[in-house]
């Protein structure tokens, strides 16, 4: 219990999550406006940009200083939300270890049991894949599991086949699938370069994918098209599926962005994974989908709230 005469620890952590996410979105401000403003015919004002640089170093500080006060107070924030939970964590190509370790970290003191980590390849999410993915999850698809027929992409497909091969049946811990099927189907993608895991990979009822900082432009359209629809069609089959990546994921042709119009109510996205408050956003996230809540946080536009509802006591 807090004392009478300061906040509780959720008290602080709030603050910090306002103060820190507030000063960040300051520093891209004053790092794109004066330049955008200044781009007449004249010349950006050296004055201006001179003031402008030293307000964004303030802000970076402070910023960082917030997240620290984030890190400090997250581990105790978490601990025992996610007490006999099973949470599986897939990682794109793309995502950042230190990203990875760090929500691992959190999980562990949430008293999640991490089923594994499913590592997806560049080739998974690709074009050049494309084709292929289809056919070895159509050969190998876990009995009385279905592919859809309407839409025929290859995320979708994966996602129809991988499952079952990676969950429980929602709302129990009974594998959807047989330990045979599991093995073919996992074995087959991971001899055809498609997915990469050491050890084995238990069922879980939740997943969290992590993402890098793609904004799905350019080449990069068809992976972070194909892994929205991936990321869709694991989520109906969960008790909960969070997906988190860097702030650009967030833009409309990335991971995120593409994924915040969805309405599946197992499905919760995070972007800011480079921030400690982003990290905690993702194990609460998980948290509020196995109390049948969703949302989208982070410090983008997009986004719906920083992180999901925090307790002040």
């Amino acid at each position: 219990m807090a004392g009478h005469n300061g906040q509780g620890r959720g008290g602080f952590l709030i603050a910090g999550l306002g103060f820190g996410v507030a000063a960040g979105t300051l520093l891209g401000a004053l790092v794109i406006s004066p330049a955008t403003d200044g781009l007449g015919g004249s010349g950006i004002d050296q004055q201006q940009l001179d003031q402008a640089n030293s307000q964004a170093e303030i802000a970076r500080a402070q910023a960082d200083s917030a997240d620290s006060v984030v890190a400090e107070l997250a581990s105790g924030s978490v601990k025992g939300t996610l007490e006999d939970s099973s949470v599986l964590v897939i990682r794109t190509a793309d995502a950042d270890d230190e990203d990875v370790s760090a929500v691992n970290s959190l999980l562990k003191d949430a008293g999640a049991h991490t089923t594994g980590e499913l590592r997806l390849t560049e080739l998974f999410s690709s074009s050049d894949g494309a084709d292929r993915l289809k056919s070895i999850v159509a050969n190998t698809l876990p009995t009385g599991a279905q592919l859809n027929e309407k839409d025929l992409d290859p995320g979708t497909h994966a996602g129809d086949a991988l499952g079952p091969a990676l969950l429980n049946k929602p709302g129990t811990k009974d594998p959807a699938a047989s330990e045979k099927d599991r093995t073919l189907l996992l074995e087959a993608l991971k001899g055809e370069g498609f997915i990469n895991y050491e050890d084995s990979l238990e069922p879980a009822n939740s997943v969290i994918l992590i993402t890098g900082d793609s904004d799905g432009s350019g080449d990069k359209n068809f992976d972070a098209g194909m892994l929205a629809n991936f990321s869709r069609s694991l989520a109906v089959q969960s008790d909960g599926l969070v997906v988190a990546g860097r702030i650009h994921t967030a833009a409309d042709s990335g991971l995120l962005g593409q994924l915040r119009g969805s309405k599946i109510k197992e499905l919760s996205t995070v972007d800011s994974l480079d921030q400690d408050w982003g990290r905690l956003g993702v194990v609460l996230a998980v948290s509020e989908l196995l109390k049948d809540q969703h949302g989208h946080y982070g410090a983008a536009a997009s986004a719906e709230a920083v992180v999901p509802h925090l307790s002040k006591d």
